[in-house]
């Protein structure tokens, strides 16, 4: 069975396979942080699924601001340097 994936902040980020339980005939175990609801197949651009814990809301898409290269060697040799 396929389980849908998400990460810490809820937000989708693909499919797993769930295993059926040696246990429970019918059931499955389901990966941590994955749910068998699945999301949305068509969203607006600027949108993407959110796990709230019991459906999937479509919300904003997160800027997200990396640090640029030069930044991430400073804080290396920084580092490095003790």
């Amino acid at each position: 069975m396929i389980a849908y994936q998400y990460n810490h902040a809820g937000y989708w980020i693909g499919t797993t396979e769930a295993d059926p339980s040696p246990l429970e005939p019918g059931k499955y175990l389901v990966p941590a942080r994955c749910t068998l609801t699945e999301p949305p197949h068509e969203f607006p651009d600027g949108k993407w699924p959110r796990w709230n814990g019991a459906s999937w809301d479509l919300v904003n898409v997160p800027a997200v601001v990396k640090p640029s290269i030069m930044e991430r060697l400073k804080a290396a040799l920084k580092a490095l340097a003790g």
